[in-house]
Protein backbone atom coordinates (compact mmCIF):
# COMPACT_ATOMS: atom_id res chain seq x y z
CA UNK A 1 0.00 0.00 0.00
CA UNK A 2 1.22 3.64 -0.80
CA UNK A 3 1.46 6.22 1.45
CA UNK A 4 -1.27 8.65 2.50
CA UNK A 5 -0.94 12.22 2.33
CA UNK A 6 -3.16 14.82 4.27
CA UNK A 7 -2.70 18.37 4.64
CA UNK A 8 -1.66 19.24 8.13
CA UNK A 9 -3.91 20.03 10.94
CA UNK A 10 -2.09 23.15 11.39
CA UNK A 11 -2.95 24.37 7.68
CA UNK A 12 -5.93 26.69 7.12
CA UNK A 13 -6.82 27.14 2.94
CA UNK A 14 -9.44 28.41 0.79
CA UNK A 15 -9.70 28.49 -2.44
CA UNK A 16 -10.10 31.21 -4.67
CA UNK A 17 -10.00 32.82 -8.17
CA UNK A 18 -6.68 32.94 -8.60
CA UNK A 19 -5.67 29.26 -7.03
CA UNK A 20 -5.70 28.22 -3.12
CA UNK A 21 -4.35 30.49 -0.06
CA UNK A 22 -2.77 28.42 2.69
CA UNK A 23 -1.73 29.57 5.75
CA UNK A 24 0.21 27.69 8.20
CA UNK A 25 -1.22 28.47 11.61
CA UNK A 26 2.39 27.28 13.67
CA UNK A 27 4.65 28.81 11.26
CA UNK A 28 2.58 32.15 10.74
CA UNK A 29 3.21 31.25 6.65
CA UNK A 30 1.22 32.09 4.03
CA UNK A 31 1.13 30.80 0.81
CA UNK A 32 -1.18 31.16 -2.76
CA UNK A 33 -0.60 27.86 -5.09
CA UNK A 34 -0.93 28.86 -8.79
CA UNK A 35 -3.29 26.62 -10.54
CA UNK A 36 -1.56 23.84 -11.08
CA UNK A 37 -0.44 23.21 -7.97
CA UNK A 38 -3.84 24.03 -6.64
CA UNK A 39 -4.90 21.19 -9.00
CA UNK A 40 -2.98 18.63 -7.11
CA UNK A 41 -3.48 20.34 -4.07
CA UNK A 42 -6.99 19.65 -4.05
CA UNK A 43 -7.06 15.92 -5.73
CA UNK A 44 -4.67 15.32 -2.82
CA UNK A 45 -7.32 16.46 -0.45
CA UNK A 46 -9.79 14.66 -2.19
CA UNK A 47 -8.25 11.16 -2.17
CA UNK A 48 -4.56 11.53 -0.49
CA UNK A 49 -2.83 9.02 -3.07
CA UNK A 50 -0.19 10.16 -5.11
CA UNK A 51 -0.32 7.33 -7.97
CA UNK A 52 -3.97 8.56 -7.94
CA UNK A 53 -3.11 11.68 -8.50
CA UNK A 54 -0.79 11.38 -11.21
CA UNK A 55 -2.75 8.72 -13.04
CA UNK A 56 -5.80 11.66 -13.49
CA UNK A 57 -3.56 14.63 -14.36
CA UNK A 58 -1.84 12.33 -17.45
CA UNK A 59 -5.52 11.53 -18.54
CA UNK A 60 -6.63 14.93 -18.12
CA UNK A 61 -3.23 16.04 -20.03
CA UNK A 62 -0.84 13.75 -21.18
CA UNK A 63 -2.79 11.54 -22.84
CA UNK A 64 -0.90 8.88 -24.35
CA UNK A 65 2.06 11.15 -24.39
CA UNK A 66 5.00 9.47 -22.10
CA UNK A 67 7.20 12.35 -22.37
CA UNK A 68 4.24 14.70 -20.65
CA UNK A 69 3.06 11.74 -18.36
CA UNK A 70 7.34 11.70 -16.94
CA UNK A 71 7.05 15.14 -16.71
CA UNK A 72 3.67 15.08 -14.48
CA UNK A 73 4.95 12.59 -12.50
CA UNK A 74 7.94 14.63 -11.86
CA UNK A 75 6.00 17.99 -11.20
CA UNK A 76 3.43 15.93 -9.08
CA UNK A 77 6.81 14.24 -6.79
CA UNK A 78 8.23 17.61 -6.49
CA UNK A 79 5.04 19.57 -5.28
CA UNK A 80 4.21 16.96 -2.64
CA UNK A 81 8.04 16.46 -1.39
CA UNK A 82 8.23 20.73 -1.21
CA UNK A 83 4.65 21.21 0.79
CA UNK A 84 5.65 18.03 3.16
CA UNK A 85 9.62 19.72 4.15
CA UNK A 86 7.46 23.13 4.39
CA UNK A 87 5.21 20.87 6.92
CA UNK A 88 1.44 21.53 5.01
CA UNK A 89 0.93 17.90 3.66
CA UNK A 90 2.12 14.83 5.73
CA UNK A 91 2.36 11.42 4.48
CA UNK A 92 1.67 8.34 6.64
CA UNK A 93 2.13 4.68 6.44
CA UNK A 94 -0.57 2.33 7.01
CA UNK A 95 -1.89 4.12 8.92
CA UNK A 96 0.23 5.97 11.20
CA UNK A 97 1.94 9.05 11.35
CA UNK A 98 4.97 9.43 9.50
CA UNK A 99 7.96 10.08 12.15
CA UNK A 100 9.30 13.88 11.91
CA UNK A 101 12.81 13.97 12.02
Amino acid sequence: MSPHISISDAVIWQESGEGISLYHTESGEFRTLNASAAQIWALLEEDGDREAVIRKLSLLFGGSNTVLTARIRADVDAFITSMIEAELLQETEAGRAAARP
